[in-house]
């Protein structure tokens, strides 16, 4: 019997608290109107016709093998490659789901689908990565996460997720930089590992910033957020999470209008978040000055089946 399925995963981004979820900190993320997808045809054939990069592909068989042939195996991405917006865990995500469903298994929403595709990405796809990238392409929507006792090296108990209601004020710029979390997280969990005060202070400091900015940002109390949004870059900056093509954007940011701004993901490149109550118009002075990728972010769901027949 031959069937052919499709699920997505939106992208997300982070609006403050990250990078801290890998050391068990809290984050305030929204999901992307942006979706990667994967469309999966079974059946018998001599050659399947699988994507050229086939390492999200061979991960996710090597944790949950099938025993029924697959035809094809097409992906289709709309967030913008190593962005830092998630893109490649929103593709595991669709991928997990939908070969769990081909398995009979569950596929809704939940901590253990998210704590799945993030064991998978770690390792068997051997990403550096945190983990408000599987909790955020699974769940969608916005979310103050908290990671308490999560850790670079054991993964410690599911995250608790408190859904936030809020006005989005945002603008999502991508300075096209392409990054992969690794180049980030891997020095930086190892500088923490090895106890470096900075870096330990640092990230409970920003950490620190998730909670009272989710408050803020429900009150719209803008300037408390625009605040803490700007703490939140200067540790990561401090750190060398930053780079010069981010300082660059967020300082032109700032000089078209922003409350503030910082970056949407790990760190070294990717993708701006900024405040602004005028996102038409930021927008507008950005394209003058040569910035082309932009989004808002929505509240939208997360994995979902898009087809099935």
């Amino acid at each position: 019997m031959e069937l052919t399925i499709k699920f997505s995963a939106p992208g997300r981004c982070g609006i403050i608290g990250n990078p801290s979820d890998i050391y068990g900190g809290k984050v305030l993320s929204c999901s992307l109107p942006l979706r990667n997808s994967v469309t999966i045809q079974t059946g018998e054939t001599a050659e399947p016709n699988l994507p050229d990069d086939r390492r999200l592909w061979n991960a996710a068989l090597a944790e949950l093998p099938l025993c029924i042939p697959v035809k094809s195996v097409e992906y289709h991405s709309e967030v913008p490659k190593s962005s830092g917006l998630a893109g490649s865990t929103a593709l595991l995500s669709a991928l997990v789901a939908a070969i769990r469903f081909l398995r009979n298994e569950l596929f809704h929403p939940s901590p253990e689908l998210a704590e799945q595709v993030r064991y998978i990405e770690r390792h068997h796809a051997e990403v550096m990565c945190g983990y408000q990238d599987a909790y955020m392409t699974v769940h969608g929507g916005l979310q103050l996460m908290n990671f308490a006792g999560k850790h670079p090296v054991q993964p410690g108990p599911a995250a608790s997720l408190q859904p936030v209601k809020a006005e989005l004020p945002f603008l999502i710029i991508t300075t096209g930089v392409e990054r992969l979390s690794g180049s980030v997280h891997g020095p930086m969990s190892e500088r923490w590992l090895e106890g470096e005060t900075a870096v330990v202070d640092g990230i409970a400091a920003i950490s620190a910033l998730a909670e009272p900015g989710a408050a803020a940002l429900q009150s719209g109390d803008w300037s408390t957020l625009a605040a803490a949004m700007t703490e939140n870059q200067r540790i990561i900056r401090e750190l060398g999470g930053s780079g010069d093509q981010i300082d660059e954007l967020i300082a032109r940011c700032l000089e078209d209008g922003a409350l503030s701004a910082k970056l949407a993901g790990a760190g070294m490149g990717g993708t701006v978040i900024a405040l602004t109550q005028d996102a038409a118009g930021l927008e507008e002075k950005l394209r003058e000055n040569g910035y082309s990728r932009f989004t808002r972010p929505v509240i939208s769901e997360g994995v979902r089946q898009e087809t099935s027949g």
